[in-house]
């Protein structure tokens, strides 16, 4: 099997990633679109009688030289293939200050992105098992913060420990992902628990 230092990272994508890759190929390296083409017909996309096969290093030599000199950690074109993932900062941040199972929705997207769907239904089991299995435990606990922190402590502990540990490569290179998008959604989802939790009160007035 053909492999090169991007081959790690390009069976990480998925077959529509792959395509969109190969047609914008002047954006990248000979070396990304060669492991580009290995992944592609490994997985039977594409077969070298393709239009888009033959068209593919046409224009190689408008590579500049000195970006083929360059090491592949140092060239620029390799952030634009890296897969984009959340980190796991921000998986922290949104077990802690939020729940668990907000991590682990991250996680579950970082998983999607890898194609590892069964490990992903395993983080939502879990997430949805041990967000409810915590709100009935602390129904009988003081009602203190750091009893809440403590749960979710726990929680991120087994998000990353076990699940990220066991299904992300450790030295994985990775883009980190933005997360204002799912910040604002996890603030309107618990202004509206809020809001629910007050209404029969708002209602009794």
């Amino acid at each position: 099997m053909n492999t090169n230092s991007f081959t790690k990272n390009m069976r990480l994508k998925s077959n529509k990633e792959l395509k969109t890759i190969l047609k914008k190929k002047n954006d990248y390296t000979q070396e990304a679109i060669q492991a580009v083409i290995w992944e592609m017909e490994n997985r039977n996309l594409i077969d070298k009688s393709d239009v888009l096969y033959k068209n593919t290093f046409k224009e190689n030599n408008q590579i500049d030289t000195d970006e083929k000199n360059l090491d592949n950690n140092e060239n620029p074109s390799k952030e634009l293939i890296l897969p984009v993932l959340y980190s796991k900062r921000a998986i922290q941040g949104f077990t802690i200050f939020f729940t668990t199972i907000f991590g682990a929705v991250l996680l579950m997207y970082n998983l999607k992105e890898m194609n590892k769907l069964k490990e992903r239904n395993q983080v939502l089991i879990f997430g949805i098992v041990f967000t409810i299995l915590s709100a009935i435990l602390l129904n009988y606990l003081p009602k203190m913060i750091f009893t809440t922190l403590l749960f979710n402590l726990i929680g991120y502990a087994v998000l990353i420990e076990f699940f990220w540990k066991n299904n992300i490569e450790k030295e994985l290179e990775y883009a980190k992902k933005e997360v204002w998008k799912p910040l604002t959604i996890s603030i309107i989802i618990l202004l509206l628990l809020l809001f629910l939790q007050l209404l029969p009160q708002i209602l009794g007035m």
